[in-house]
């Protein structure tokens, strides 16, 4: 019983490190979350500034890029047409 247990655990680590090499070698970003900011609210992201100040919605998307937490930001609209309705879960360079 405890040879299947070591054996899920050392599987499921090594699932991980591959997953983490996967991200660093080929550029791949993981969707980590999203927030919506209005006209108005004030909410700064560096290299953007003050996006409640703009006139439209924008949305804040944070990746993991395998070393570290970076942010996009892309201008919202609700039908997805000239903008995004929501943070793609998975990005590359």
């Amino acid at each position: 019983m405890k040879e299947k247990i070591r054996y899920r655990i050392v599987s499921v680590a090594v699932l991980l490190f591959v997953g983490w090499l996967a991200f660093m070698g080929f550029g791949v970003r993981l969707l980590v979350s999203e927030r919506l900011v209005i006209p108005g609210q004030s909410y700064t992201v560096e290299d953007y500034g003050d996006l409640g100040a703009s006139q439209g919605k924008s949305l804040v998307c944070s990746y993991f890029t395998g070393r570290k937490i970076v942010t996009r930001v892309y201008h919202y609209a609700s039908n997805n047409f000239l903008g995004k309705d929501e943070c793609p879960f998975l990005v590359t360079d």
